[in-house]
C-alpha cells in the first residue's frame, strides 16, 4: 500500500510540471478563472479619487453601497483583498479604473513562480527487492505467534445491551399484527379459522364490548332484519307445483323447492352467512355444555 502511495504522489507531481511548464503568465488558471468571476462583477462599481498625493486612495460605490479601497497597502473595506491575496470587485475596478493590471497586485503565493518552486522537488526512484544490496546483517523477521489456550471463539463480541443467543439463529421480532377477517392477533386472512366470520372493510371500527359473541350474535340479528324487511317488500306469487314429475319426492325435495318467502340474492347470501354464524356459536355452546 505505502509503495503505491508513493508511486501515485510521483506521477501526480509529474503531471503537474508538464501541465504548467509552458503557462507565460502570472498567475495559475485556476487564479485566472477566480479573477473572471470577480471581473463580471467589477463593472457595476464606480471608483472615485480622494484627492490624496500619491492618487492610491479611492471611494468605490454602487447604489447606496460605498467601501474604501486603498492601492498602496492593497486593503479594501470588505476584506477579501487581505484574505485571499487576490483584488476583489472594489479593487479590480479601481485598478483597472487606473490603466493598471489586476493579475500584477495579487500575493506572491498565487503566482506561476510560487507554483513551480512547490514542485521544484521530486520524489527519487526505487528499485526493486532484487536489485537491493546484500548486507551481513540477519533479515528482519515477523515476530512468533503466541497461540493462547483453549478452544478459539467463534462468535463475535456482543455489546452490552444486546441480548444473548442461545441456539445458533437469533429469532426474529415480528409486531403484532391483526387477522383482516375475525380481528383477531397473531394471525391472517389466510390462515385464519373462522370462515363463517364476513370479511371486514378496511375503514372498520372495532366495537366497544370485549366480548366477541355477543358481538356476532348482534351482527347476526342485524342480518336477519335485514332479510326480513327486504323480503317483506317482495310480493309473494302462487307457485304450481307438478307433482308426477318422478324425480322430486314429496317428503325431501318439496320443502326445499318451495320457500316461504321469495329473498333476493343479496338478502339471501346474508341470510346464509347468518345461519352458518348460529349454527356455529350452538356447537360452540353444544361442546362446553
Amino acid at each position: 500500500m505505502l509503495e503505491e502511495i508513493r508511486s501515485y504522489i510521483m506521477r501526480t507531481m509529474a503531471a503537474h510540471k508538464v501541465k504548467l511548464s509552458g503557462k507565460p503568465g502570472p498567475l495559475c488558471l485556476v487564479q485566472y478563472k477566480r479573477l473572471e468571476k470577480e471581473f463580471h462583477f467589477a463593472n457595476q462599481w464606480t471608483p472615485i479619487w480622494c484627492g490624496d498625493n500619491m492618487g492610491l486612495r479611492y471611494e468605490v460605490h454602487m447604489w447606496g453601497n460605498k467601501v474604501e479601497v486603498n492601492l498602496g497597502e492593497w486593503t479594501c473595506t470588505c476584506g477579501v483583498w487581505q484574505l485571499t491575496g487576490m483584488p476583489c470587485r472594489h479593487a479590480i475596478a479601481t485598478i483597472t479604473h487606473k490603466g493598471g493590471k489586476p493579475e500584477d497586485m495579487c500575493h506572491e503565493w498565487l503566482s506561476i513562480e510560487a507554483y513551480n518552486k512547490t514542485y521544484q522537488h521530486f520524489i527519487e526512484p526505487v528499485q526493486g527487492p532484487q536489485y537491493w544490496a546484500q548486507t551481513q546483517y540477519t533479515h528482519p523477521v515477523p515476530p512468533h505467534k503466541r497461540v493462547q489456550r483453549g478452544r478459539p471463539k467463534k462468535n463475535r463480541r456482543r455489546s452490552v445491551d444486546e441480548d444473548n443467543v442461545t441456539g445458533h439463529k437469533l429469532k426474529r421480532k415480528l409486531a403484532e399484527f391483526t387477522c383482516g377477517r375475525c380481528g383477531q392477533t397473531n394471525h391472517n386472512i389466510r390462515s385464519c379459522k373462522n370462515i363463517g366470520v364476513p370479511v371486514r372493510p378496511k375503514k372498520y371500527v372495532a366495537p366497544s364490548t370485549s366480548n366477541e359473541d355477543d358481538h356476532l350474535l348482534s351482527q347476526d340479528e342485524q342480518a336477519l332484519n335485514e332479510a326480513e324487511e327486504a323480503a317483506a317488500h317482495v310480493q309473494q306469487d302462487p307457485v304450481e307445483i307438478n307433482l308426477s314429475q318422478p324425480h322430486l319426492s314429496q317428503d325431501s325435495d318439496m320443502e326445499l323447492m318451495v320457500p316461504a318467502t321469495i329473498v333476493p340474492p343479496i338478502a339471501r347470501n346474508k341470510l346464509t352467512i347468518t345461519r352458518a354464524k348460529q349454527r356455529k356459536v350452538a356447537d360452540k355452546d353444544d361442546a362446553e355444555n
